[in-house]
């Protein structure tokens, strides 16, 4: 007796990663053909890349938010549109006037509360009661978050100077950004005022030193009516010349004391200077050894200087004068020289290079591109035509051997929980091998995945995410990658796009800070939602699925999305049939709705938004047709909508027939 046809399902785990290189017969329907603005999840599935936000110390755009202040009826609501008021010393500026209340924007946190009496435009209110988010439609909350943030993002300066920003330093909190101003190169720093011009320092060559063993870093000193802090000490082998680095200009032919004490005569002092229209490179480190002794140090190809708190700039001195990259390795600080040379300085001293007191230098035979210090103690030494690796403790056991005969791409070479970079034959991984501290290089499968080619990406900066073991690669042609590198080697990939051309990129411990042609400074955040103001267009197509039969006519019932979000977020969905063949009718994208995160009753803040919301999001997709295979897309774009995740789908079908040809 015939049976007649069975809903079937089929349960889709999404792997968050693209695959453009296999046959549509045989792609596994758990990856994506296509991805835009979207990142892998560690564990599965896919969610937004997050935004960016600009700063400039005074004002963080992430921070700001909004409130609604009832104080009854408002007559002439016009009049008090976008006007701000302060309140114990706390600017507010009116987004919107409702017929009772007002909804302000300010950065937290408020100093607002029930009963609070201010004055705009010289009318006095009094706020009956505050509230900390807009009674009812979940949009209107997030168009006010959206206007608050734009604020933020309108407030903020950009750093004093001309052109591009050449480099971005993190230390305490603060920012220190460096701008070409007039002939030289310009250090500013993120203060409550905006950007404030860092303060000078000065290096004084000495002669005729008698009491050598007084000069200490950061020690007093006084020449002639100058008082002033000795920020560095550099002296030669023989202890009887030397540089120092201070923080006051002095005089030539002055004693130089301390604690009254002539310890050496000044033979020159200049102002610290640093060359413009060069792109510094930064690492961090603590070479010292003290708690608040981690600073920065940074190379532009003419000058390696020693970064601290405040923007206080202590220049290296080298044996050379064309320092490429450079990398703390054993407590040593590496530089490498064109021609291929590789020099560092005495441990524990990035600012001492003397050979005679233990610094070495090494040649490579091949123009060094990339230096990078691993776990294992290994110093890998990139090259253009080959890969080495500098093995050993210290001067007395340095080794230098040939890794493999594959060149690495200069500002590629980066370490998640393993070396990768982008040689001629793509992304590449350096594995160590059995046999401790060897190693080998080894094509990663997003090579293949991706159809990666190093040509037409054109990659010029790199970055990590370390707690979602992601590598990022940025292309000068706007196609940047994100690859997430999975315990086993294998990888998840995406592709990712801004707004307006990357023109400079660094990275702290911390945070990642980009720059664009408008001399502001911009921070890779999760916690923003749009690119500074900017909607995020973000697109995941999945691969067509067959559903396990590639030659059985289905009819598409509909799926079911797994998802969640912090709160409410809408996407857009549609669905194509049989690889997309004309013969079908183009399906019109539909909105959904996903929601997650939501307050529980006795177990959440009273201030919270969503109360008895879904924990995880199943919206239902309505299908339609008869294919033998089917592909599902999802988009969305917002200025401000909270991040979300989607991690899996479930088919609902009925087989109908054979496919005859």
């Amino acid at each position: 007796m015939a049976q007649l046809p069975r809903n079937q399902s089929q349960f889709i785990a999404i792997s968050g990663g693209m695959d453009l290189s296999t046959p549509p017969i045989a792609k596994a329907s758990s990856d994506a053909v296509s991805t835009l603005n979207v990142q892998p999840i560690y564990g599965g599935g896919f969610s937004r890349i997050e935004g960016y936000e600009c700063l400039d110390g005074k004002t963080v755009p992430s921070q700001m938010t909004y409130a609604v202040l009832h104080v009854g009826n408002i007559a002439n609501k016009e009049q008090f549109h976008n006007k701000a008021f302060t309140h114990n010393g706390k600017q507010y500026r009116i987004i919107d006037v409702l017929d009772d209340a007002f909804v302000v924007a300010f950065s937290k946190p408020a100093t607002m509360t029930n009963g609070t009496s201010f004055s705009v435009s010289g009318v006095s209110f009094t706020a009956n009661y505050v509230n900390s988010s807009i009674d009812g439609d979940f949009a209107d909350d997030l168009a006010y978050r959206g206007k608050a943030f734009q604020l933020g993002v309108d407030a903020v300066f950009p750093v004093p100077g001309t052109g591009n920003i050449r480099g971005v330093v993190e230390l305490n909190d603060n920012l220190i950004a460096f701008r070409d101003d007039g002939d030289r190169c310009g250090v500013f720093i993120s203060s409550d005022n905006s950007w404030t011009t860092a303060q000078a320092t000065y290096i004084a060559k000495l002669k005729n030193l008698v009491k050598p063993e007084n000069l200490l870093d950061n020690s007093d000193f006084t020449s002639g009516n100058v008082r002033g802090v000795i920020y560095s000490v550099s002296l030669a082998p023989d202890s009887k010349s030397g540089y120092v680095v201070l923080s006051q200009s002095v005089l030539a032919n002055q004693p130089l004391q301390i604690n009254s004490t002539t310890v050496a005569t000044i033979e020159k002092c200049d102002k610290v200077s640093l060359t413009k229209e060069k792109d510094w490179q930064f690492i961090y480190h603590n070479f010292y050894g003290s708690s608040n002794t981690h600073y920065a140090y940074g190379c532009n190809g003419e000058q390696i200087i020693e970064v601290r708190p405040n923007g206080i700039i202590i220049p290296i001195l080298v044996n050379n004068d064309s320092p490429q990259y450079i990398c703390a390795h054993r407590n040593h600080l590496f530089a490498s020289f064109a021609g291929g040379q590789l020099g560092h300085s005495l441990v524990g001293h990035p600012n001492r290079w003397a050979v005679l007191l233990g610094s070495e230098q090494f040649g490579l035979g091949d123009e060094i591109t990339a230096l990078s210090s691993t776990t294992g103690g290994v110093l890998i030494i990139g090259c253009q035509n080959k890969t080495s690796g500098l093995y050993g403790s210290g001067r007395e056991d340095w080794v230098l051997k040939d890794i493999s005969p594959v060149g690495i791409i200069p500002n590629t070479l980066q370490t998640s929980f393993m070396p990768i970079a982008i040689t001629k034959n793509g992304i590449t991984r350096i594995d160590q091998t059995e046999q401790f501290g060897d190693f080998r290089l080894s094509e990663m499968d997003a090579n293949r995945k991706l159809a990666f080619d190093k040509q037409s990406y054109n990659i010029v900066y790199s970055s990590t995410k370390a707690k979602s073991n992601q590598v990022r690669f940025y292309s000068s042609e706007g196609r940047h990658l994100c690859v997430m590198v999975q315990p086993d080697g294998t990888t998840r990939s995406t592709s990712f796009i801004y707004p307006e051309p990357l023109q400079g990129l660094w990275q702290s411990p911390n945070q990642v800070y980009i720059t664009f042609s408008d001399g502001k400074v911009y921070r890779q955040s999760d916690k923003c939602y749009s690119f500074s103001g900017k909607s995020i267009d973000w697109t995941v197509k999945m691969a067509f699925n067959h559903c396990g039969s590639p030659t059985l006519i289905k009819s598409w019932h509909s799926a079911e999305l797994q998802a969640t979000t912090d709160g409410k977020s809408k996407i857009s969905f549609r669905f194509d049939l049989d690889y997309n063949s004309n013969y079908h009718s183009a399906a019109l994208s539909k909105d959904l709705e996903i929601a997650g995160g939501g307050g529980r009753w006795n177990d959440s803040l009273w201030n919270d938004f969503l109360w008895s919301a879904e924990d995880y999001s199943t919206p239902t997709l309505q299908l339609s047709g008869y294919s033998r295979n089917i592909a599902l897309s999802f988009a969305g774009s917002s200025i401000y909508s909270p991040q979300f995740e989607i991690s899996g789908l479930v088919l609902n079908y009925i087989t109908r027939r054979n496919y005859r040809v």
